[in-house]
């Protein structure tokens, strides 16, 4: 079962008193019935969890340099209103008792943990990026690579190997400015494409009616096992026909 981690943050112009703030918490605690264990910092500011009885966590930290940082986890099949309802109720009070010394608040989005499908994608730079995927259409290890199709409501299928975002259905002007559509002529020319193993080049070039397309791929096995219509279905591969 997968696992919701939401995170709040409150920057602050100055540290936050700790026995103040937790006692403002604590009435809320009390409420979810969550036990509460304080846990020796090293005097690194104040860290204490709680722990529900339905198996919500939460850790809130006080740090000494001006920041109070507050992460729940629950469970995905946890009532997500009363989870949203607690954590409005936190968020309001640290507003009443920070009052006066607040300088941002950041609230983010649950990062969903464990779940059947990976919605989550880190670019090159180390940043994360969360598409809204809800389906694995294809997956296997190659000799050279691993190969996923996944499905986006917003990108429609998309392609990603070893890990890397290669190309969804969406991404048509990509495609055409690798071809330099609209300056190239590929009418009755024989083409060689080098890898393009998504297929988006190849279902481009055909419509161009040029006299031969060669293909170099070294890693799709083009098995009964895959077929055409799988791979970006109607706008990618599926439209290419024979080659």
């Amino acid at each position: 079962m997968a696992v919701r981690h939401y995170t709040l943050d409150f920057s602050l112009s100055a540290p936050a008193d700790s026995s103040t703030t937790v006692r403002g918490l604590q009435s809320i605690f009390q409420e979810q019935e969550m036990t509460e264990t304080i846990h020796n910092t090293e005097g690194h500011g104040y860290l204490a969890t709680f722990i529900g009885k339905n198996g919500r966590f939460v850790v809130l930290r006080i740090h000494t340099h001006g920041l109070v940082t507050l992460d729940l986890q629950c469970y995905e099949a946890d009532n997500l209103a009363q989870v949203d309802h607690l954590l409005n109720a936190l968020e309001k009070k640290l507003k009443a008792v920070l009052h006066g010394n607040i300088k941002r608040i950041k609230r983010l989005p649950a990062l969903q943990r464990g779940a059947k499908v990976d919605r989550y994608w880190p670019t090159a730079d180390g940043r994360l990026v969360e598409y809204d995927i809800d389906e694995v259409v294809y997956e296997e290890d190659s000799v050279y690579q691993n190969i996923k199709i996944l499905r986006s409501r917003q990108f429609g299928n998309i392609l990603i190997l070893n890990g890397d975002v290669n190309l969804a259905e969406s991404d048509l002007a990509y495609t055409q400015a690798i071809m330099g559509s609209g300056r190239e002529q590929y009418a009755g020319k024989e083409v060689l494409i080098l890898g393009g193993g998504d297929g988006g080049i190849l279902c481009e070039a055909v419509k161009l009616k040029p006299k031969m397309i060669t293909m170099v791929e070294i890693s799709f096995r083009w098995s009964p096992r895959l077929p055409l219509t799988l791979w970006f279905r109607s706008s990618m591969l599926y439209c290419a026909g024979p080659y």
